[in-house]
């Protein structure tokens, strides 16, 4: 009788222990798949934050003109230093005046698609009617920092139109502000690859567990 009931309770133990040996290899697959997608959301997450552009600060909010039909920034990667002054909208051939600060206007002829390119520079040069023409910035403080620019014209349909924007701060060089963004996107990437490395091993560990052979129970 004694032997009966050990011989039962063994059995109740062989399928309790076989019953979990097998819904573990099941989930498992389930599971390594969940915290992989986890984890690849998480460093996709990371890496969009990171990598989202923002306003430099040369162009930073302020800067520009309505509606981005103006743009007033630094030429600094051309030979000719200065203020580019770039606006659309203008009648084809049609007469734009540009002031700068407190500075005399200047006329400067629409190009054929009805937009003006120039570049205001501390030498004398004579503006064209080219698509990209230049004048002169006589004084110091016409190309200051935050100094209001100017743009006044005709549009196609014969209506005044006036932009405005202004001087931007020339850029330094690379800052602690442009290096932020990047030590952010490494240290959450260390830290997905860390989350997913523990995760895993979790998981592999929980697996191996359950792939243990139960001892057998002699009779």
């Amino acid at each position: 009788m004694a032997r009966w009931n050990l011989s039962c309770d063994d059995s109740a133990e062989h399928r309790a222990v076989s019953a979990c040996h097998d819904g573990g290899v099941s989930a498992s697959p389930a599971r390594l798949t969940a915290a992989r997608s986890a984890g690849l959301l998480l460093a996709g997450a990371v890496l969009g934050a990171g990598l989202t552009p923002v306003p430099a600060l040369a162009d930073g909010p302020g800067y520009g003109g309505t509606a981005n039909a103006l743009t007033v920034a630094w030429n600094a990667g051309s030979e000719q230093r200065g203020v580019a002054v770039y606006a659309v909208g203008f009648r084809s051939g049609s007469p734009v005046q540009v002031r700068v600060g407190g500075e005399a206007e200047r006329s400067v002829t629409a190009d054929p698609s009805g937009a003006i390119d120039m570049v205001l520079t501390a030498a004398t040069t004579t503006a064209t009617a080219a698509t990209v023409a230049s004048a002169a910035v006589t004084t110091a403080t016409a190309a200051a920092a935050g100094t209001i620019v100017l743009v006044s014209g005709h549009t196609p349909a014969g209506e005044l139109r006036t932009l405005v924007g202004a001087v931007p701060p020339e850029a330094a060089g690379i800052g602690v502000a442009q290096l932020v963004p990047w030590a952010a996107t490494l240290v959450g990437l260390g830290g997905a690859a860390l989350w997913l490395r523990r995760r895993y091993a979790t998981v592999a560990a929980g697996q191996l567990s359950r792939y243990r052979h139960p001892a057998r129970h002699r009779a």
